[in-house]
């Protein structure tokens, strides 16, 4: 019997896949990852974009009804080697998700926990671009000199 993930679940990794398809295309030695904690391993070297869903904000369709409509925030933080390459990757980050991109419906492969798959199922649209900005931290950890934050909110839609 396949499991299936739920929803909130399936925007994140629809937005990391997506996310890390076109980094690997486009740039090299970028580092994708999903939790924060893991930029500051030793073994992983910057550049580094990390990836959550922060958080998720549920309005009712219309009055009296049961059906929500869920706002998902998203938060990507750059680790990079340089100002310029912050900039480049913060202006890279946002010219690929203005577009939107395939919400997928994720599973375990049947009788294999450890393979997910996914599905394409509708479209994941930015709703509101909330922050794009440096984060100045000093001169302390080499991983932090250059960082950059961005958030937005999306939702899924129609395919």
């Amino acid at each position: 019997m396949a499991t299936y993930f739920r929803p909130s679940r399936n925007v994140e990794l629809s937005t990391l896949e997506y996310l890390e398809t076109n980094l690997a295309t486009d740039w090299s030695d970028v580092t994708l990852i999903k939790a924060f904690k893991k930029a500051y391993a030793k073994n992983i070297n910057v550049p580094i974009v990390c990836v959550m869903l922060n958080s998720i904000d549920s309005v009712r369709y219309e009055l009296g009804a049961t059906t929500l409509e869920n706002r998902y925030l998203v938060s990507v933080d750059i680790f990079a080697k340089s100002d310029a390459q912050r900039l480049d990757l913060a202006d890279y980050i946002l010219d690929i998700v203005r577009e939107g991109w395939d919400y997928k419906e994720y599973q375990h492969v049947s009788g294999d926990n450890r393979q997910i798959i996914g599905t394409p199922a509708s479209k994941i649209t930015v709703t509101d671009f909330i922050t794009n900005s440096k984060i100045e931290l000093g001169e302390g950890d080499v991983k932090d000199r250059y960082r950059h934050t961005i958030t937005f909110t999306v939702r899924r839609g129609k395919l």
